[in-house]
């Protein structure tokens, strides 16, 4: 009587079948046959050529990770250890280095070489990303079926706070698609999780704090990857939307270091594309002699092109000047000639006659300017101003007086000719009253904002005044300016925006700067040449500038409660 022939194992089974010609991935050898330099069958718990030599004990396996895990771990511990720099220096940012006026921030040069289309590292790391088996279908990825519409609404009730620039209909009607994440149809992963990481912080669920840790790490790891393969228009777009959102949500949360990395990579896309040179065509259909990105298909299109732009640039010039670095640092953005795509329009239809509708032609004609009709262009040309003026005033001691008091003349025309050009805060505030289907154009929280912004850039511009010598005509306005940047700020609680407070900072030091010339009499010589010092003069404007700063302090004190970046100050 013969033994029963014991069945084949699992292994057995495998082991024939590498033997039959499927090969063992490369990196899946076990140690021991690595060392050895021998053919392994990856075999587990024991590879063949291991159980054959008798050497059972060594057959071990690293497990390595994949490079797409590898590759989000990296990221992952970057982001943590940004997180760390800002917890330890402080949400001032007091001990980060500002970016040299002079040349391009490492962080720039980092964003240029990873998103910029033609730089060889851009072309090695595309292959790379397309290599790795990304998996968006995870259950962790994408919130449940029930759960997105509700997010998706909650976000478009704030959208156009949050510098949303695409269609509105075409996203949320992709967005809601029954399609997996990664599908064509629907938006970008990334922008999608940045799209349900702001509904969810809009919306009152209990839960959010738990889970917008979570949805923030979606966002960092999704931009992450996409950073590296945006290729064709769609990407391309999807990716700077994203990195806007995302940039927003760290700035109201203080992480400006976080913030400024991502603005710089959305300054490197609109660069690499040519955003910043568009000249419209009455089809919708503009020329691109380079050939950076297809042509438009059509006026919706080549508007969402040109409000990419537009919101890229206003949010990196007010996010300098929160972190207090208005420095030219960014090539051709700051070269006003370089950029020839129009100013936004509260419209589509974009057209030739609108060519010489450019900031160069805004920051140059001092004649005064028609109404405002457009969000974008009062948010993009009121942090325009506000740049400039916080910029020229960092060049006092160190620029050609002559020349910035020269700009400083022709720009405080221009900050007094669109103040009058913005629509009256009343009126707006009437128009949202009324509930009616057709919003305004702007809604009074952000147009209180801009009306701040435009007074602190006044503010700014009647500093550099004081300062070299025409004393007492600079400080009634600055006084007046700054009143209205309070009375201005008070208006959007209790909503605050993070710029509040660098608002407030810059006012505040404006003044505590005409106290102090006040008190040590350093301008006496160039303000009262020839006469007496008039003393009744003197103490009136100190007077004025006291109460100003009380009432600043007040204001301040209310916007402490729902703007933390105010408590900073």
């Amino acid at each position: 009587m013969s033994l029963a022939q014991p069945p084949l194992s699992k292994n057995t089974d495998t082991r024939s079948s590498r033997k039959n010609g499927n090969a063992l991935r490369r990196g899946k050898a076990c140690i021991n046959c690595r060392h050895l330099k021998i053919k392994c069958d990856g075999i587990k718990p024991i590879c063949g050529p291991c159980s054959e030599s008798a050497k059972d004990a060594n057959c071990q396996y690293t497990d390595l990770p994949s490079r797409a895990n590898r590759l989000q771990s990296d990221i992952e511990e970057l982001f943590s250890r940004i997180e760390v720099l800002e917890t330890s220096n402080g949400s001032s940012r007091k001990n980060v280095p500002t970016q040299s006026s002079s040349a391009t921030s490492p962080s720039l040069s980092l964003s240029l070489s990873l998103d910029s289309p033609q730089s060889p590292q851009s072309s090695n790391l595309i292959q790379s990303i397309f290599s790795l088996d990304v998996d968006y279908s995870s259950s962790d990825s994408e919130p449940p079926v029930h759960e997105r519409a509700s997010l998706i609404d909650n976000f478009i009730s704030r959208c156009a706070t949050l510098a949303f620039f695409l269609n509105l209909e075409t996203f949320r009607s992709s967005a809601l698609l029954p399609l997996p994440l990664g599908d064509p149809q629907r938006p970008s992963p990334a922008l999608l999780a940045c799209v349900y990481l702001w509904g969810l912080r809009i919306s009152s669920s209990p839960w959010k704090s738990a889970k917008g840790t979570a949805f923030l790490r979606r966002a960092r790891r999704f931009i992450a990857l996409e950073g590296v393969g945006a290729r064709n228009r769609t990407q391309v777009m999807h990716l700077i939307q994203a990195k806007i959102l995302l940039i927003i949500y760290l700035v109201h949360g203080g992480q400006f270091l976080e913030a400024e990395f991502h603005g710089n990579g959305a300054i490197s896309l609109v660069l690499s594309y040519g955003l910043h040179k568009i000249i419209p065509a009455s089809d919708g259909v503009y020329d691109d002699p380079e050939g950076r990105l297809p042509p438009c298909t059509g006026p919706v299109d080549q508007a969402e092109r040109i409000n990419a732009f537009w919101s890229v640039f206003y949010i990196q010039r007010l996010l300098a000047v929160i972190v207090n670095s208005p420095s030219n640092s960014f090539g051709s953005l700051d070269s006003y000639l370089e950029i020839q795509t129009p100013l936004p329009l509260n419209t589509q239809n974009y057209g030739p006659e609108d060519t010489a509708r450019t900031l160069y032609d805004f920051l140059y004609n001092t004649a005064p300017q028609p109404p405002e009709t457009s969000s974008l262009g009062i948010y993009s040309k009121s942090a325009i101003l506000l740049h400039r003026a916080v910029y020229l005033h960092k060049q006092i001691d160190t620029g050609d007086r002559h020349k910035i008091s020269e700009e400083c003349t022709r720009l405080e025309k221009i900050v007094l000719n669109f103040y009058s050009s913005l629509p009256e805060i009343s009126y707006i505030k009437e128009l949202e009253a009324r509930s009616s289907p057709f919003p305004p154009f702007i809604c009074s929280e952000k147009l209180s904002l801009m009306y701040a912004v435009v007074g602190c850039a006044c503010v700014n511009i009647q500093s550099i005044f004081s300062s070299f010598g025409v004393v007492h005509e600079a400080r009634k306005r600055l006084v007046d300016a700054s009143r209205n940047v309070y009375a201005s700020l008070e208006l959007t609680y209790p909503g605050s925006h993070p710029l509040a407070g660098t608002l407030s900072r810059l006012t505040c030091e404006a003044i505590v700067r005409e106290l102090n010339s006040i008190k040590a009499g350093s301008s006496s010589a160039s303000s009262w040449t020839g006469d007496v010092l008039d003393t009744a003069r003197r103490v009136e404007e100190e007077s004025q500038l006291v109460s100003t700063i009380i009432d600043g302090m007040g204001t301040m004190s209310i916007l402490v409660t729902c703007c933390p970046l105010v408590g900073v100050y």
